[in-house]
């Protein structure tokens, strides 16, 4: 009887036996895996973690440094951005270029009219191209003796005041020409006549907007007669060569006759003559003929960058061809020995003369130092 329940068992035994199978199976496959990653590293070459590790930091820090120019890349253009629209919220458009020449053609059909031949009403018409229609009537003159001439080259900016709000003051001198009517020059009382002709100098403001939602430049007031001084301008100006180091040594008389031959070339020979005398590309044309070389005045000479460079100041007399009318002129030239002969190689070059001065002044501040 013992023996038969001994050989049946119960069910918890039979679920005990399964688990410790189960947890058998689990250890040995963990026993093999282990055994499998030894004998892989072993089979491994030496370095391989290290360049594993290297090649991991490598992608990370080129993630990062990419992912940083990504970053600057749209915070500059956002900022590039922000600026320019800054700049442009900051311009005023009634002091532009445009703006002027809008109204120099204003102020040429504000003072062009002939009583004559002109109705008034088609003078109103060519005005409210620039004015509003009331402004337009109130610009048109009451007089009825004169007519009036103004052209552009007697126009003269001499003022622009920024207001703001793309409106601008600008400011003219104007040089116009009245002249009576034909009706008003057959008055009997001859004596009672003024001139026939009168040419009268002006100041006068122009007020200028620039619609933006038109697009367009208006007169948004009547112009206003002003003054403007014109003082005189006393004392000098500092010269380019003020502070350079004068050359007075006998190099002096093979240089200011070099001058004579260069500024005669230069008046009279053409591009392929002056190409071995001038390397200054920009006046390798000379003066192509059009001013004739006269004579040299009040030449000064300076020591260069160079120990075979020099600079000259000089006054030169040339004269119109046709007229033989006489003009003096200021040129500063850079010269250089090379070879027993003297190159120009600059024409008015200020660039030259700052990188004179500035080498000038390091060497003063050395010797200062010393």
């Amino acid at each position: 009887m013992r023996k038969r329940l001994n050989k049946s068992g119960t069910p918890k035994d039979g679920l005990l036996k399964t688990a410790i199978e189960i947890f058998k199976r689990a250890n040995e496959n963990e026993k093999r895996k282990k055994e499998f990653r030894i004998r892989e590293n072993k089979s491994r070459p030496k370095g391989y973690r290290a360049k594993k590790l290297g090649a991991f930091t490598f992608w990370l820090l080129f993630s990062f440094m990419l992912l940083t120019v990504f970053v600057s890349l749209f915070s500059s253009n956002r900022l590039s951005n922000a600026e320019n629209e800054g700049d442009k919220s900051e311009i005023n458009k009634a002091t532009s270029a445009e703006g002027i020449e809008f109204s120099k053609s204003f102020l040429v059909t504000y003072f062009n009219w002939n009583l004559d031949n002109e109705k008034r009403s088609d003078r109103i018409g060519r005005l409210g191209r620039y004015l509003p229609y009331k402004l337009s009537e109130q610009a048109v003159t009451g007089g009825s003796n004169w007519n009036s001439t103004l052209t552009r080259e007697n126009i003269v900016l001499k003022d622009i005041d920024n207001l703001g709000d793309s409106k601008a003051l600008i400011t003219f001198q104007v040089k116009v020409l009245f002249q009576q009517t034909a009706i008003n020059n057959q008055t009997e009382d001859k004596a009672k006549v003024a001139p026939e002709k009168v040419k009268a100098d002006k100041f006068i403001s122009v007020p200028v907007l620039f619609d933006e939602e038109e697009n367009r430049f208006i007169i948004y007031e009547l112009p206003s007669f002003t003054y403007v001084e014109q003082e005189k301008i006393d004392g000098s100006i500092a010269l380019e060569t003020d502070g350079l180091k004068s050359v007075t040594d006998g190099s002096t008389q093979n240089i200011k006759a070099f001058l004579d031959t260069f500024f005669e070339a230069y008046s009279t020979d053409s591009k392929d003559k002056l190409t071995y005398i001038v390397e200054d590309p920009k006046h390798q044309n000379g003066l192509n003929q059009t001013m004739n070389f006269v004579r040299l005045n009040n030449t000064e000479i300076f020591t260069g960058k160079k120990a075979e460079e020099k600079v000259i100041r000089t006054e030169v007399i040339l004269a119109e061809p046709d007229t033989g009318i006489e003009f003096t002129s200021s040129y500063l030239l850079v010269l250089a020995e090379k070879e027993g002969r003297y190159t120009v190689l600059s024409i008015n070059n200020k660039s030259y003369i700052d990188e004179l001065k500035d080498i000038k002044f390091e060497e003063d501040s050395k010797a200062t130092e010393d």
